[in-house]
């Protein structure tokens, strides 16, 4: 298994020691711990974010990223397990979300149940129509990247570029080559995110996440107003939805 610190893999913005659960969040291919910076302040007390940072990027932009689902996903659910002292719920947004139920089905082998699972912008792993963006140019990449822009971009830096495209290449491959021949399902019961205009799911594809939990039917299918990053367009609609969330599957995360 690879070596899965919890030191070096997750991030905390808003500490809190007391909090009765924990939200892991889990982000997007190229993307890094700080997308979610501000859902620590924007969440009830009484839950604590922590977010997952991959290596070759921010804080680890010195550490090699790593290049299969396996890898990632098993040292994502070694660095996630001691949080378990207290209930833990799994966010994960586009790869984030695959990277979640892999990393899902590693922990409830080692005896670690998360409450809840929330599969964020994503088609259902054994739904998804396969790419091989991460052989192509750079200048492929960046295309793609570039339909979620709404703003300046890093990547309009040459040097900025540069450096940044390693570790967004592996993500991709990580997503690209990672082919489920069949679903199997967890224990977690199980939600689904997704905008209403996001090209890179559909609502067939995203019902497909019912396939891979044994908890009965999703607890719940919202759709937001938006694109593929509808968190960033309506963040307080989607913290609202993410808090109801946790206390329905976990009444003692509840807001009091």
């Amino acid at each position: 298994m690879m070596a899965g610190n919890s030191a070096e893999w997750l991030r905390v913005r808003t500490p809190r020691p007391h909090a009765r659960c924990t939200l892991v969040c889990l982000p997007h291919a190229g993307g890094a711990a700080s997308f979610f910076r501000d859902w620590g302040s924007g969440l009830p007390a009484e839950v604590e974010v922590q977010t997952v940072q991959y290596p070759g990027r921010e804080n680890r932009l010195g550490t090699a990223p790593l290049l299969s689902m396996a890898d990632l996903a098993d040292a994502v659910a070694e660095a996630i397990e001691p949080l378990f002292a207290r209930p833990v719920v799994l966010f994960g947004h586009s790869m984030g979300a695959s990277l979640m139920y892999e990393t899902t089905r590693r922990l409830e082998a080692a005896g670690r149940e998360p409450a809840l699972l929330i599969a964020s912008g994503h088609a259902a792993p054994h739904r998804r129509e396969p790419k091989a963006l991460h052989l192509g140019s750079d200048d492929d990449l960046v295309a793609e990247l570039r339909r979620y822009e709404t703003g300046p971009s890093a990547l309009d830096d040459p040097d900025l570029r540069e450096m940044l495209l390693p570790a967004i290449r592996a993500d991709y491959q990580v997503i690209e080559t990672y082919r489920p021949s069949s679903p199997v399902p967890v224990r977690a019961p199980l939600a689904v995110f997704r905008g209403a205009v996001d090209e890179d799911v559909t609502e067939d594809q995203a019902n497909g996440w019912a396939d891979l939990t044994a908890a009965g039917p999703l607890r719940a299918h919202r759709v937001f107003p938006g694109g593929h990053f509808y968190l960033r367009e309506h963040p307080g609609e989607v913290l609202a939805a993410v808090s109801a969330e946790i206390a329905t599957a976990y009444r003692s995360c509840q807001p009091v």
